[in-house]
């Protein structure tokens, strides 16, 4: 059920579990961990709907390479930006757990076994039809991928009803998280303000913030600040290794045998190199998206190739008489950015209207970036070539070396990664395997800033496979007896 702000509960134990932040993470925790009975407080900072007061948080700057205005990135409001999200979702390859040739920093702590089983349960939270099996494309070093596209949850309607009727769960708008209190390795209270200045304190067992891949970030900051860095004692890593994932267009194409790919029955295909394909050609993940051109630009790409290759351009025609189809494609892709400790959320200077310093976000695309998108693309062209299945054009920016980024467009995907890295230790990373922060023992972050490397796919159904997961640690936690649950080492 709702609460007003001023109905906040300050006595100790009053709650199992308080989530801070109700997007796609915090949601379908508390919906999950309510179901099994737990009493959960889900505090959001914004309001029900869309407000300039709370979208002018995630205002920032934003220092490297262009980048798009972080207040206009994500949503912050209830739902968060599952408001307006558009489905496009599939699970992380098995490989993007793993040290990849040209980057052992990809490495994760944790297998795809671990996050498998979870599949199922995530795509029913997210409203996604499950996804063919990946298909290889023979002789080519790629692979047809497959992404969910349909209607995705809008879980602020979605779960509207569990919001507002549901006993064991209690949801707090405006309430935006200040501070947090620890004493010997855990927070006991979290204090939240909300836009016309009050305050209220909170007492939970377990504290889970899930407030964005920027956000978790820039809130650990200040938190650690005002604890004199008692709440994460190790902070070199917090904040670092903050990822995107770069989007462009990036060439066009002449399919004679567009079968080959599944364009003659398809207007759009995914490719991503095989795990092969990267090692061999020392890149990271890359997700190609061939978008099939309407017959008028197919032909002026034909006419385009006669001046460069008469002779090729002469078959082209003849084949076209006989009947044989011929598309073009213009390919977009969305590719991995190396985990790099420089790039990083930090607080600025500018303090926002409830009196946290900004975000600053110094974001710089690596060499090995720009060698991934390229060597991709040559990959694919070589294949079309070398088996008379095409040509492929890269876009000019590719064709520079080096590499020279668009500076405007599309850019990126507005997927924030990064910044609260899962590591085997504290010394690398700000979460462990269970997601808890290696010095409080009541204290989760869940969302995609735990990531520990990005992989191509868009973030939200493995942010959602992690928050199911995390359900199941706090499960098991809260069913033991009291004794119990305080006795988890600290590691």
């Amino acid at each position: 059920m709702y609460i007003d702000f001023k109905e906040l509960i300050e006595q100790p134990d009053a709650v199992d579990i308080c989530i801070i932040g109700a997007g796609a993470a915090g949601i379908s925790m508390a919906v999950t961990l309510a179901e099994r009975g737990h009493r959960v407080l889900l505090c959001e900072g914004g309001d029900a709907d869309y407000s300039e007061r709370s979208q002018d948080c995630y205002r920032g700057e934003t220092v490297g390479d262009p980048y798009i205005p972080l207040d206009g990135a994500r949503l912050r409001h209830l739902g968060g930006s599952t408001n307006h999200w558009g489905g496009v979702c599939r699970p992380l390859d098995r490989y993007d757990f793993t040290a990849k040739a040209a980057a052992s920093e990809t490495a994760w702590p944790i297998g795809h076994d671990a996050l498998s089983p979870y599949y199922h349960a995530a795509a029913s939270v997210l409203d996604l039809v499950p996804t063919p099996v990946d298909q290889s494309v023979a002789g080519s070093g790629f692979k047809r991928i497959y992404f969910s596209l349909d209607n995705p949850a809008r879980l602020k309607d979605k779960y509207a009803e569990t919001l507002r009727k549901s006993t064991t769960l209690e949801c707090c708008l405006t309430a935006n998280l200040v501070a947090l209190e620890t004493q010997d390795g855990k927070v006991s209270s979290a204090t939240f303000k909300n836009y016309q200045g009050d305050y209220r304190q909170v007492r939970a067992r377990y504290f889970v913030l899930a407030c964005g891949g920027i956000e978790n970030s820039r809130l650990l900051q200040w938190c650690n600040q005002q604890t004199n860095h008692r709440l994460i004692p190790q902070a070199a890593a917090l904040g670092r290794y903050w990822m995107e994932h770069p989007h462009a267009t990036v060439g066009k194409a002449l399919l004679f045998k567009p079968a080959l790919l599944g364009l003659n029955d398809e207007y759009n295909v995914f490719l991503s190199p095989t795990a092969h394909s990267i090692d061999s050609r020392q890149i990271l993940n890359c997700g190609l998206r061939l978008h099939r051109m309407n017959v008028e630009a197919t032909q002026a790409l034909i006419d385009e190739l006669a001046a460069q290759a008469p002779m090729l351009a002469g078959r082209l025609r003849i084949w076209q008489t006989q009947g044989q189809v011929i598309h073009g494609v213009v390919l977009r892709a969305a590719w991995e950015q190396e985990p790099h400790f420089d790039n990083r959320i930090e607080l600025s200077e500018e303090l926002d209207a409830l009196g946290i310093p900004r975000s600053r976000l110094v974001w710089q695309q690596s060499d090995l970036d720009r060698h991934t998108i390229r060597e991709s693309m040559l990959l694919l062209g070589e294949y079309l070539r070398d088996n008379e299945i095409g040509r492929l054009q890269m876009a000019d920016w590719l064709a520079d070396t080096p590499v020279k980024l668009p500076t405007e467009g599309e850019l990126a995907g507005r997927h924030h990664m990064g910044g609260t890295r899962m590591s085997l230790n504290a010394a690398e990373g700000i979460v462990n395997t269970d997601c808890r922060l290696f010095a409080q023992d009541n204290v989760y972050i869940a969302g995609s800033s735990v990531f520990a490397s990005a992989g191509h796919a868009n973030p939200t159904l493995t942010l959602v496979q992690l928050a199911l997961r995390l359900c199941d640690h706090l499960d098991n936690r809260l069913t033991q007896a009291p004794s119990e649950a305080g006795e988890a080492p600290l590691t």
